[in-house]
């Protein structure tokens, strides 16, 4: 009896140290937040302690209680928003600061903006090569000249100048690579996956075949 409950103690503590790790792909990220890209790079987390996810609109941030794609985070001793933050391992799973990704793009993307810096975004898969994840992101000369323009005319520029845009975490550059453009992700996956190739029918890639594209390299 004394060993079967030794055996249940011992499986269960295996089961929550599982439960403490992002698995992407083929790699773990201990639970905790990765205040810079070294350490995010060496997956070892600065901090461990307890945080709140919510919602990013309204004036009151809503507690999201299941597991968000896009979120803010919060202390929960606190609740002070969690800023400066290359990444978050958070109840399996990763996610990145939009801050991160635009401080540390590709030199090509430097057009790209965010209005949420302090959003997090969860990396949807990866593997030995990179971490895909999807943000909302806008050219910021196009956004400019609506607000410049003002009026409800110059409103509307500035806001569909936002899209959602598919993002690789290049692990072996240890940069962001923004795919700004149908055009742009096509010159990225010619090289490396040919058949990935879209024929641009809109502006934007489509998202679903930049990700299929995209599971095939990772």
């Amino acid at each position: 009896m004394i060993r079967l409950i030794l055996s249940i103690i011992f499986f269960n503590l295996i089961a929550f140290g599982h439960s403490q790790e992002a698995m992407v792909g083929n790699s773990t990220y201990p639970e905790g937040l990765y205040k810079t890209k070294e350490d995010f790079i060496r997956r070892v987390p600065n901090d461990q302690v307890a945080l709140v996810a919510k919602s990013l609109e309204g004036f009151k941030k809503e507690v999201i209680d299941t597991v968000p794609d896009q979120c803010l985070f919060y202390y929960k001793d606190n609740d002070k928003k969690v800023k400066k933050m290359f990444a978050v391992s958070y109840k399996g799973q990763l996610y990145i600061q939009a801050a991160s990704v635009l401080l540390n793009r590709d030199k090509k993307d430097k057009s790209q903006t965010t209005s949420q810096p302090y959003s997090f975004t969860r990396v949807l898969f990866g593997g030995h090569n990179y971490l895909y994840i999807e943000l909302e992101l806008a050219n910021s000369w196009k956004q400019g000249l609506g607000y410049g323009l003002g009026g409800v005319g110059g409103a509307a520029i500035a806001q569909n100048a936002i899209k959602g845009k598919g993002i690789v975490w290049n692990i072996h550059d240890k940069q962001f690579n923004i795919f700004r453009s149908c055009k742009d992700f096509n010159e990225f996956i010619l090289e490396r996956y040919p058949e990935g190739v879209q024929e641009c029918i809109d502006r934007q890639p489509d998202l679903q075949q930049v990700r299929a594209a995209v599971e095939k390299i990772k």
